[in-house]
């Protein structure tokens, strides 16, 4: 996990949480396995902030980018850019091992039903 804080001009303490979570089930749960994700999470003066679509560009003269409505310098862009790709470099590893996993299950699964098949026809 990774906090970039800083405070804005009109003394706005913002805080940007770069972080590694498991994903989501169909209900919004969290999952306790399976593939990881980046999670961003924002608080402005310590009160959460809504930041779904997570780090976007801006075309503004001051604000390059964005995360919710909250501006980026290209200080804290910057900042925010090496935090997200350093978490996605921590979970690279793991969800390739979680794809190879799934693909042994599907290899599995095809072998399996097609033993299946072929008992029902009587081979």
């Amino acid at each position: 996990m990774q906090t970039i804080s800083w405070t804005t001009g009109t003394g706005a303490k913002i805080e940007i949480t770069v972080t590694t979570a498991f994903g989501l089930d169909l209900q919004g749960r969290r999952k306790s396995a399976g593939r990881k994700m980046v999670v961003i999470a924002a608080t402005i003066n310590g009160k959460a902030h809504n930041c779904p679509m997570g780090l976007q560009k801006a075309n503004h003269p001051v604000a390059v980018g964005k995360i919710g409505d909250i501006g980026l310098t290209r200080e804290n862009f910057d900042r925010v850019s090496a935090a997200i790709a350093g978490a996605e470099l921590e979970i690279a590893a793991h969800n390739a091992a979680c794809d190879a996993h799934e693909d042994r299950l599907d290899a599995v699964s095809a072998a399996s039903s097609k033993i299946e098949n072929a008992m029902k026809c009587g081979e």
